[in-house]
């Protein structure tokens, strides 16, 4: 019986998964699970349950087995896992095979123990579990084996990874909390303080993917939100601008900002002397907020490149790292 490695990248906002017998992802979908409360029985995942979010009927409960990047609820991931198997009708090479997991960089012993029972009760006989953000930077073509220093800052759903690479292996790395899911926890805290009107996360996310902007002169956008007044609990509407949330976003990005300098003031000089010359290279799906790459280049006063594909660099340093194995 063939051993199949597959390669998980199981993200806070998307899970990818990767199968040895292709080349490239063959699951792409958010990480969100719904549940009848009655019968325990999963009822979707992915795109699905996600659907649900915030809409779902009083019998069914939706939640994200991931929380900052680690995992929050072990058999919600377990199941999720199993259901995107079955959702592709692979189920079988999960038995006896080698799971790739990638991980934010400060993940605790505790963090790595639960992902260790994930791949046991997946029925896997070996978990190797890789630095996200090392996967990353071979996703998004960085040479990490070439003894100059490259940065990588990974913005992803959960957690902001930031390292910098040389010679095949982490140097130095930091975590900051700062990520998708904060960026829109701030937008909601706005609406409710400023405008009175209480919306859901996903709608806090189509704001900061319709209209958000870091750039120095944005067009200031108009936007109609749907919510209910906090006052009168009654459904309402305001409109908001691209300048108001710039002004949500602005300080968050900021504190990225800060981890950077903070990454490379314990780099050794002459990586740093590299990073100055190469510049870093931004990926996940943070990074392709309006203006990213030009505020952290004025902030910094470095290069700063994107990523070609941001969504899908972590999945595709795994296939470029144990795809080659494999063959």
């Amino acid at each position: 019986m063939t051993k199949h490695i597959i390669g998980i990248d199981l993200g806070t906002a998307n899970t990818l998964i990767w199968l040895d017998k292709g080349e490239t992802a063959v699951f792409n979908e958010p990480t969100v699970l719904s549940r009848n409360i009655e019968t325990k029985k999963v009822q979707d995942i992915g795109y699905l349950a996600s659907k649900m979010l915030g809409r779902s009927p009083y019998n069914i409960k939706i939640t994200k087995p991931l929380k900052r990047g680690v995992v929050a609820n072990l058999d919600d991931t377990v199941d999720f896992i199993k259901q995107a198997f079955a959702n592709l009708k692979m189920s079988k090479v999960l038995k006896g095979s080698t799971i790739i997991l990638a991980t934010p960089s400060d993940i605790t012993q505790v963090e790595r123990n639960a992902l260790t029972e994930v791949a046991k009760r997946l029925d896997a006989k070996e978990i190797i579990i890789e630095s996200e953000a090392k996967m990353a930077a071979i996703g998004s073509g960085i040479d990490i084996y070439s003894p100059r220093g490259n940065m990588i800052v990974d913005i992803g759903g959960g957690t902001t990874d930031i390292a910098v690479v040389s010679l095949g292996e982490v140097v130095v790395t930091k975590s900051c909390s700062v990520c998708g899911d904060i960026l829109d926890e701030a937008i909601v805290r706005y609406m409710r303080n400023k405008q009175h009107l209480i919306i859901g996360e996903k709608t806090a996310e189509y704001i900061k993917m319709k209209i958000g902007s870091v750039e120095q002169d944005p067009d200031n956008k108009l936007i109609d939100v749907n919510g209910r007044d906090i006052v009168s609990s009654l459904p309402h509407s305001v409109i908001i601008s691209t300048s108001e949330i710039k002004q949500i976003l602005v300080p968050l990005l900021n504190q990225i900002a800060e981890v950077i300098i903070d990454t490379l003031e314990i780099t050794p000089p002459e990586l740093s002397a590299d990073i100055v010359h190469n510049g870093l290279v931004l990926a996940g799906g943070g990074s392709l907020l309006s203006g990213t790459r030009e505020f952290f280049e004025k902030r910094l006063n470095i290069p700063v490149h994107m990523s070609s594909y941001p969504l899908d660099t972590v999945i595709n340093g795994i296939i470029e790292t144990y795809g080659k194995k494999k063959k």
